[in-house]
């Protein structure tokens, strides 16, 4: 008789009949409480109810019970999950795989959990794994991928194609390693230690801190026959030092640590520890100069961009409120008004052991009658004294940079006319660069 109940229970679950199917198994389980299978099967439809104290509850009897599954524990750490009990769920999915090491959905399961924590690194790791076991898994696909742009977002593939910019890096390049001993900071692909090495350099080390870029920058260095003359380091620059990882000192330094706003990624302490430990005391930077430049900048586009308004008839002007200081945004092709000439906000010459905080006014005459919005800014580098790169807003380019434009917003905009001075009081703190009109 108690067979038979469980054998309906199972027909009406996989008919879609839930509740019937949760009413023979309560049946059942009135006779033999502890039975797995049943307890794991009431557990599920449970789950699919909505259910999920309940759902838990009935899968940790399962679970309890002789003859446990991969599964049984694999469901009671989904549970556990849902009911925000994350120690609880990874326990019962290492209990999974204890009993089955290559159980792809625990391990799908806890790679999710892991990324979701913050554990790119492991994250990575199991679903590498998975993919390896079952390829054809599309949500451990999707879920890989994931964790991939956690630490290396889409502007890298960007990158690898800004042309410019990679000529610019390599006519410096070719002109500063052949001979020496270069160091790579934020190797990424490989793509500037390959260009020293191929230029002659008498060594070349490479420095990256997400190891699993590293991983595939050596590959990408083998593959191009570069392997005996590239070592690449898995560690941030700062967690290294000649005599011990680096064994001398470098003469070249070559890195494109630079973020859109310049500084954010740490630019300036990344190069003053480089000449501590890392560099000779005459060691040539490449870019030996690093600049913001900026004009100002307005018209509907931007305004749109940047401000709450009206729409459809509605003020919507108190949003404002919680508008960012600053927007990276591509600004090619949008249309917008050039108030000023071109200023520079700040410069760094790279091949300065020190850099403090900064702050002043600046004075910025418009060039034009019109409303200005923001001032909107862009990077220069100066390889050396042959090779520039910047990116300034241009209509029409052959693709934007990676590095995009920064719109520093004002409070609200205000009319110009030509001739007029517009004052600005402009600092950064060594990691972020910041604007504000003076009143």
């Amino acid at each position: 008789m108690n067979q038979n109940l469980l054998f309906q229970a199972g027909e009406h679950y996989q008919a879609g009949r839930l509740e019937r199917a949760a009413e023979l198994l309560r049946r059942y389980l009135g006779q033999s409480p502890q039975d797995g299978p049943a307890n794991h099967l009431l557990g599920s439809i449970y789950y699919r109810q909505g259910r999920l104290a309940e759902a838990r509850d009935h899968q940790a009897l399962a679970c309890s019970a002789p003859g446990a599954t991969a599964e049984m524990f694999n469901n009671l750490g989904a549970f556990q999950k849902a009911l925000g009990d994350d120690r609880g769920a990874i326990a019962s999915y290492q209990r999974a795989l204890a009993i089955d090491p290559d159980y792809v959905e625990t391990l799908n399961n806890l790679g999710v959990m892991y990324r979701a924590q913050g554990n790119t690194r492991k994250a990575i790791e199991i679903l590498r794994r998975v993919v390896a076991l079952k390829p054809e898994l599309a949500e451990a696909q999707k879920n890989l991928r994931n964790a991939y742009n956690d630490i290396i977002p889409a502007w890298h593939f960007a990158m690898i194609n800004d042309r410019p910019r990679n000529n610019a890096y390599q006519a410096a390049i070719v002109r500063a390693a052949p001979g020496k001993r270069v160091l790579d900071i934020g190797t990424g692909t490989g793509l500037l230690a390959m260009m020293a090495a191929r230029a002659g350099a008498k060594v070349v080390t490479s420095c990256e801190a997400t190891e699993v870029i590293a991983e595939r920058a050596c590959d990408i260095v083998a593959l191009n026959g570069l392997a005996g003359q590239i070592n690449v380091i898995a560690r941030h620059s700062t967690a290294i030092s000649a005599g011990r990882e680096l064994q001398q000192r470098a003469e070249v330094l070559i890195t494109e640590t630079f973020s859109s706003d310049l500084l954010s990624e740490g630019i300036l302490s990344t190069v003053e520890h480089a000449h501590r430990q890392l560099l000779t005391p005459d060691a040539v930077v490449v870019p030996r100069i690093a600049s913001a430049k900026a004009y100002l900048a307005g018209g509907a586009g931007i305004e749109a961009m940047l401000y709450a308004g009206s729409s459809n008839g509605f003020d919507l002007s108190p949003f404002n409120e919680f508008a960012p200081p600053l927007l990276a945004a591509g600004m090619n092709d949008v249309v917008h008004d050039v108030l000023s000439d071109d200023v520079e906000l700040f410069s760094f010459d790279l091949r300065a052991k020190l850099f403090g905080i900064e702050s002043r006014s600046l004075d910025i005459r418009a060039t034009g009658s019109g409303v200005v919005a923001a001032l909107l800014q862009w990077i220069r580098l100066e390889l050396d004294d042959q090779a520039q790169y910047e990116n300034r807003p241009s209509s029409g380019c052959l693709g934007e940079s990676h590095w995009t434009h920064i719109l520093y917003r004002f409070p609200r905009p205000f009319a110009v006319e030509r001739g007029e001075t517009v004052r600005l009081l402009i600092g950064h703190n060594r990691e972020q660069i910041w604007v504000r009109p003076m009143s």
